[in-house]
């Protein structure tokens, strides 16, 4: 993917704004396009993720998903192996501003609804950027659910997308403390989109900074969007038989906030076992050794080619060499071939023929030398 080009540098966009919170494959997409069919100005078109099939619209800044990528990267994780416990970035080291990615991707006035569900990871960042009061509707999804779809779409292990549906809801909970948050079953809404988003509406409509927008939201238009196709991967099974005690508490306890809160100041309950956070460690180290063995890889590939390069220049020099001594037997070849015949000339002339017997004489005279 490549992130739309920043021409010339924005201002931050004021919004209000209206965060969509919620972890991969929860219905953050279809939450986000009912908000804009509702409403709210969505991302310019120009800087839209592309679709795929088993997601129509993602309603995703391109370019602010790779920035969250890059963000993660800077205090050691990704999306799939989120850093430790406590890291937050200060920013991209790619020395991109977040206040252009924004510009771009909102050049209309608000109110204004993001999605990227890395913001679950990073809402302590965006809370120090975004313009407040921020807004949030919290979206969960059943974990199992979540963990299938995971498992569809990228081979991930049951195993893991839980242990990542439980990493991802409790840092968005902990990041959406003290803003006004809406929390929103998904499961319930794709039974009762209607209903659900006249409650969001209300809601949304009795908060001052929305003014006498809230009174405009078109909710039969956000009701319409919802895909009851998109409910791939079904979660009506006894939590019981299907969760670890861990996801399934924290279920519970995620269906007991659905509504209104003015602010969110609920904290979770705390983790049962250790093996949610265990698993995304030992993911995360995974993700450095491949890391690692990627960059020794490349750095044995670099090798090669240094050596490959040093060894053509030294044929390259050697037949330099030999190309330049052939050129010399060349010529002394020519020279010999020359005097040879200069010999020839002379031995077959009739002056040569005529002084031989005095060149015979001369020669016994001398005689051998005297010892």
């Amino acid at each position: 993917m490549t992130a739309p080009a920043m021409t010339a540098a924005t201002n931050m966009p004021e919004g209000p704004w209206v965060l969509v919170i919620g972890a991969h494959r929860s219905g953050t997409s279809a939450i986000t396009g009912a908000l804009v069919a509702m409403g709210l100005q969505g991302i310019d078109p120009s800087d839209r993720m592309e679709w795929a099939e088993s997601n129509p619209e993602h309603w995703e800044s391109l370019a602010a998903a790779l920035y969250d990528d890059e963000l993660l990267a800077e205090v050691g994780g990704t999306w799939d192996a989120p850093p430790e416990l406590g890291q937050m970035p200060v920013g991209s080291d790619s020395g991109r501003s977040p206040t252009d990615i924004m510009g771009a991707a909102y050049p209309l006035p608000g109110p204004l609804v993001w999605k990227d569900p890395r913001a679950c990871l990073l809402l302590p960042y965006w809370r120090q950027v975004l313009p407040g009061p921020l807004t949030a509707v919290f979206v969960w999804r059943d974990p199992l659910a979540v963990a299938r779809s995971l498992h569809a779409r990228d081979g991930m292990s049951i195993e893991y997308g839980l242990a990542l549906w439980e990493r991802y809801n409790r840092s968005a909970a902990a990041g959406l403390q003290g803003i006004d948050t809406y929390v929103l079953d998904y499961d319930s809404l794709v039974e009762d989109p209607a209903g659900a988003f006249s409650s969001v509406a209300d809601w949304l409509g009795d908060l001052d900074r929305f003014g006498p927008l809230g009174t405009s939201w078109d909710v039969e238009a956000a009701a319409s969007t919802v895909d009851r196709g998109l409910h791939h991967q079904s979660s009506h099974i006894d939590p019981e038989a299907s969760h670890p005690a861990d996801a399934g508490v924290m279920a519970q306890w995620l269906h007991s906030l659905q509504g209104g809160h003015r602010p969110f100041a609920t904290e979770p309950p705390a983790p049962i076992s250790s093996w949610p956070e265990a698993m995304v460690e030992l993911r995360r180290e995974q993700v450095e050794l491949r890391g690692d063995l990627r960059r020794s890889l490349d750095e044995a590939s670099a090798l090669a080619n240094r050596a490959e390069a040093m060894e053509q220049a030294l044929r390259s020099g050697y037949q330099e060499e030999i190309d330049r001594l052939v050129e010399q037997l060349h010529e002394a070849r020519q020279r010999a071939d020359s005097l040879a015949w200069e010999v020839e000339k002379v031995t077959s002339s009739a002056s040569w023929k005529l002084t031989r017997p005095l060149r015979t004489a001369t020669s016994r005279l001398s005689g051998p030398p005297k010892v």
